[in-house]
């Protein structure tokens, strides 16, 4: 089961990612996300506190909101990845495009 909440926090467009982005979730992902391409105004944190599994294909969406964010002049930030979740970025060669907390 995969679920996005989207709220704001300290003037940033806060999308919080809950259960497996799978290649199943990624169409309810991009809907869950279309919010975040209408916004032009601020930078967008990825709270992957509570995301348990990424694919491929949820790379790409975030790779999205990425490439969406730096066009308007704006960061991503991913923060709270689980060890597993880091290494899917890592190995995909997209960490090193976000900006990251813990």
């Amino acid at each position: 089961m995969f679920k996005i909440t989207l709220s704001e926090q300290d003037g940033r467009l806060v999308a919080a990612l809950i259960g497996d982005l799978d290649n199943v979730a990624s169409s309810e992902a991009s809907r869950g996300l279309e919010p975040v391409f209408e916004r032009t105004d601020c930078n967008i944190l990825i709270d992957c506190s509570e995301l348990e599994y990424i694919s491929s294909s949820g790379l790409r969406i975030l790779l999205n909101v990425y490439k969406h964010a730096r066009s308007n002049g704006h960061l991503v930030t991913l923060k709270g990845m689980s060890d597993d979740v880091r290494e899917v970025f890592v190995l995909g060669g997209f960490l090193q495009l976000f900006l990251t907390e813990d």
